[in-house]
């Protein structure tokens, strides 16, 4: 079934014009963690090489080594649009599901700024939930520009507050408050995220309320729900809630998640990450999405 639903996406991202790149399992940790990447090095299984060669790891995640890959070896090309498919390996067990072990794929579109990459791979991963047959897909649609100008200003990292978030309490933002500088309409528009009202009318009301940055962000967000509703016409429901939070790090613009009947978790990550092509050397936009396979099965997908 796997291999099924492997051919059938693999199928569907060619006729897309996306070419397949197969990264290695094992590579040097420094190489892994490097740049933006280094929000992974909790999750890096690091061993010592057997050939007295100093360390190696096992990747934990495809979309560092993509960046790597477009940096260097595929330095020439103005535009790469790219997709795989392969296993990785958590250092810590999956929270939800207690494993370690996935079957990570997904696409990358790197050299196509804005709206305009974003909005290619957003086609793409709704494409990729209906082509695996999953009923009632969501799509929901958030923005890393938000939550950095939320908190900027704040005496905790951004990592702190996105841990927070993740867990959508009010009561734990307002005790991460309650010893922090950030003024009181930055907290209430904090404590809004965590109560889940963060949606597209919550932020054409604050969208011009907090700094340059959060209205930037939240014009770019605005434009592209619209965009993508008038591109999907409707076969995937769109959502925007600017608490959606990426699975790593490493994103710097929009990010999205993927639901459907039946699946209790996310069924797929993604966003822009243009700094993680800065840290490795090359000013280039990159945006895409990935996701798991087993859970794929799991969730029911069939083709």
């Amino acid at each position: 079934m796997l291999r099924r639903v492997q051919r059938a996406l693999q199928d569907l991202y060619n006729d897309a014009g996306y070419d397949e790149v197969i990264p290695p399992i094992v590579d040097r940790p420094e190489t892994l963690n490097a740049g933006a990447g280094r929000f992974l090095a909790d999750q890096t299984l690091v061993f010592s090489d057997p050939a007295d060669a100093g360390l190696l790891a096992i990747r934990p995640d495809i979309t560092p080594q993509i960046a790597r890959i477009a940096a260097t070896r595929l330095q020439h090309h103005d535009v790469l649009k790219l997709h795989y498919s392969g296993p990785v390996i958590h250092a810590r067990p999956d929270a939800r599901t207690g494993l370690r072990h996935q079957w990570q794929a997904g696409v990358e579109c790197l050299g196509v700024p804005g709206c305009d990459g974003d909005l290619e791979i957003l086609e793409l991963a709704a494409r990729s939930m209906l082509t695996a047959g999953f009923e009632q897909p969501v799509m929901m649609l958030g923005h890393m520009g938000l939550i950095h100008a939320l908190v900027e200003g704040s005496q905790h990292e951004v990592e702190t507050w996105v841990s927070h978030l993740s867990r959508r309490s009010p009561e734990d933002i307002e005790t991460l408050l309650g010893n922090d500088r950030l003024d009181r309409e930055r907290g209430t528009l904090l404590l809004d995220l965590a109560s889940g009202v963060a949606g597209i009318d919550w932020l054409r009301t604050h969208a011009h309320s907090v700094s340059l940055l959060f209205e930037q962000a939240s014009d770019e967000l605005i434009r592209l729900h619209a965009l993508a509703r008038e591109c999907l016409h409707g076969q995937v429901e769109l959502v925007v809630d600017a608490a959606v939070l990426p699975r790593f790090l490493y994103h710097s613009g929009m990010v999205v998640q993927g639901f459907a009947a039946r699946a209790a978790q996310p069924l797929l990550h993604g966003g822009r990450y243009d700094a993680m092509m800065h840290s490795h050397g090359r000013d280039m936009p990159a945006t895409g999405f990935s996701f798991d396979l087993w859970s794929w099965l799991d969730a029911g997908a069939e083709v």
